[in-house]
């Protein structure tokens, strides 16, 4: 019987993605946590590089869950990781966790990304699952985001304070007013 990737040319992950994924969970400040720690470390990951460089490092989208943004179709693509070997996928009592079952390659990140990845892990890895909720859920993105499973906009990581500062500073003024327009719409 053929895989799913094997019926499905197009993987449901990029290889950015994939390489991003282990190296979170093979980072020496990842500290043991399910699938929702994961989802978050990789949202933290993505919007605050977007933050700060206008695109995100792995190229996925994320949505609006009630525990927070995720990676859209994540059990889809966590699966798919699992199923072709990259990820050991870890059942315990009230939640999944997944193991890397091989070394990132990280030829694939520029030498600011893996600094950013670093700063992202030294911060928030050994926070559980629950923390890291919290924190997203009182961030721009998560709340200007209408409905649960809708896409969060990347843009809105713009609205990210940075070093716990309550103003942040969009120098396109189109963006900002698009974002201010944005806020108080909801």
């Amino acid at each position: 019987m053929l895989s799913f990737s094997e019926r499905n040319m197009d993987k449901t992950y990029n290889e950015k993605f994939k390489n991003l994924v282990l190296y979170v969970l093979s980072h020496e400040d990842y500290k043991e946590g399910g699938i929702k720690k994961l989802n978050k470390l990789l949202y933290f990951i993505d919007f605050y590089f977007y933050r700060d460089n206008e695109r995100l490092i792995s190229n996925v989208d994320y949505a609006k869950a009630d525990m927070g943004p995720i990676v859209d179709g994540y059990k889809l693509i966590f699966n798919e990781l699992a199923e072709d070997g990259v990820l050991k996928q870890v059942s315990n009592v009230g939640y999944v966790a997944y193991k890397p079952n091989q070394e990132p390659n990280l030829g694939d990140f520029s030498s600011d990304e893996i600094a950013h990845i670093g700063r992202v892990l030294d911060q928030y890895g050994k926070l559980s699952g629950s923390d890291l909720e919290s924190i997203s859920h009182q961030q721009q993105p998560w709340v200007l985001t209408e409905s649960i499973g809708e896409k969060i906009d990347p843009d809105l990581a713009l609205l990210i304070a940075d070093n716990g500062s309550e103003e942040v500073d969009v120098q396109n003024q189109d963006l900002k007013k698009e974002l201010i327009d944005l806020a108080n719409s909801v």
